[in-house]
């Protein structure tokens, strides 16, 4: 019964209902038998897709990386769990160790997919967009249709290569994760119409503030759109991990609210999100770029960088 479980679980959508039911089948399947890393591995994956695009929040997260932990001592080789696990610090501002960790893991299995993804994630939170670039065509070309490297997307939006998107958007396609990045890559390409029909697939939730993209794109939304910034800087700046701030800081800049940009992108730097490659490459921050204050964004982006050079 724990092997059916499990493969139930693995096969389920990964989008916040099914999502849920996938993490109750895992949760029954290692408790029937707690010595089957594969499903502690997965539950580690499903409990963090809980945490960051459901209601699980910072104690499904905390969950996460206990379950990738158990399915590590129980087998040292899942590079999933190993992977995963420092892409989980990565988010919570620990930049410096996840890259040792990344590169560490690249020096000791370079023949793994998993672990050159792991190395781009990294390399996306520290700002060197291009060797990110490297690292996800590496992991693609080593295992091709691994939806896990879906995440790829950014780095190639955040750098304005929009033709190289496509295919790591299609690697989850249909999913609401699939959607925003629709949004996001048609925005970058100025294709306002068609962002506009994007927009209304994307589901009404607290993670991707669709309301903020259609004040946005409304003509003379004024007031309304002064608002809706407002509330969606306070909400998304709430949440732990810096790169929400810089993607809907982004968006702030396109959308023309340019001290609540610096703001946010401003506090994702701090936080270990360097974003120096993104501040001198993203379409979206084409108007950002003119006002005096974002020269000190690539200051603080340089600064940000400046303890992993000497990282060996």
């Amino acid at each position: 019964e724990a092997y059916d479980l499990y493969l139930r679980g693995l096969a389920a959508s990964h989008d916040p209902g099914p999502n849920k039911q996938a993490v109750a089948m895992l949760e029954r399947a290692v408790m029937l038998d707690p010595h089957y890393a594969p499903a502690w591995e997965e539950l580690g994956l499903r409990y963090y897709y809980d945490s960051n695009y459901s209601d699980g929040g910072e104690e499904a997260f905390q969950r996460s990386n206990t379950a990738y932990e158990q399915a590590l001592g129980l087998d040292p080789n899942r590079m999933m769990a190993a992977g995963q696990l420092i892409d989980n610090r990565v988010e919570r501002g620990e930049l410096p160790k996840a890259y040792q960790q990344a590169q560490e893991l690249v020096r000791r299995r370079p023949e793994s997919a998993q672990a050159h993804y792991t190395l781009a994630y990294v390399l996306l939170y520290a700002g060197m967009l291009e060797e990110s670039a490297r690292q996800c065509e590496t992991a693609l070309a080593a295992d091709p249709g691994n939806y896990l490297f879906r995440s790829c997307a950014w780095t190639f939006l955040e750098l304005g290569k929009t033709d190289r998107v496509l295919e790591f958007e299609q690697l989850d396609a249909g999913s609401e994760f699939a959607g925003f990045v629709t949004v996001n890559r048609l925005l970058r390409d100025g294709k306002l119409d068609e962002v506009r029909e994007a927009v209304k697939k994307v589901p009404m939730n607290a993670r991707d503030h669709r309301e903020l993209l259609q004040a946005c794109l409304q003509p003379n939304a004024g007031a309304r759109l002064d608002r809706i910034a407002g509330q969606t800087e306070s909400a998304v700046l709430a949440e732990p991990d810096p790169e929400k701030w810089y993607q809907h800081g982004a968006i702030m800049a396109f959308c023309g609210k340019q001290d609540i940009a610096l703001r946010m992108i401003g506090r994702a730097i701090q936080q270990n999100y360097c974003a120096y490659s993104a501040l001198q490459a993203d379409p979206l921050l084409r108007r950002l770029r003119s006002v005096p204050e974002f020269n000190k964004l690539l200051t603080a982006a340089d600064d940000c960088q400046s303890g992993l050079r000497s990282t060996p």
